[in-house]
């Protein structure tokens, strides 16, 4: 998979990936609220009410059309392009977990039975769709 940052049209949208991006190079845990700000200030239409302090139901329903039910389980997400890549990092068995599915997307996705999700990553457009709900 390329992993250079993808092009963008605005300098907010710019920065929202090349943070994303910056962050997934490595393979240190992310905590999400790395990213809340940056989320919020690229504008995005997908959820205008980011900086609101009352819920984006637009935005919630969507999100959950693209995760598996089991994420408010969920606290350790990991993201990977291939079987091999999860072993290199300690998850040998991830392909024996639980299979989960999104309502939206056919991303194959591991669901620990705990706390962990592992999805497989084939795309920018994969990672995009993970990360920011």
């Amino acid at each position: 998979m390329d992993r250079k940052v993808p092009s963008a049209t605005s300098e907010e949208i710019q920065l929202y990936r090349s943070t994303i991006y910056s962050l997934l190079r490595s393979s240190a845990e992310v905590k999400i609220r790395t990213i809340e700000e940056v989320h919020a200030g690229m504008n995005s239409l997908m959820h205008p009410g980011a900086r609101s302090p009352e819920p984006d139901i637009a935005a919630f329903i969507y999100a959950t059309m693209r995760l598996p039910g089991c994420i408010s389980d969920v606290r350790t997400l990991i993201l990977g392009q291939n079987a091999e890549v999860f072993k290199r990092n300690g998850f040998t068995d991830i392909e024996n977990w639980q299979p989960v599915a999104a309502r939206a997307r056919r991303r194959r996705c591991f669901f620990s039975g705990a706390d962990q999700l592992g999805c497989f990553i084939a795309s920018r457009s994969d990672i995009e769709d993970v990360i920011p709900p």
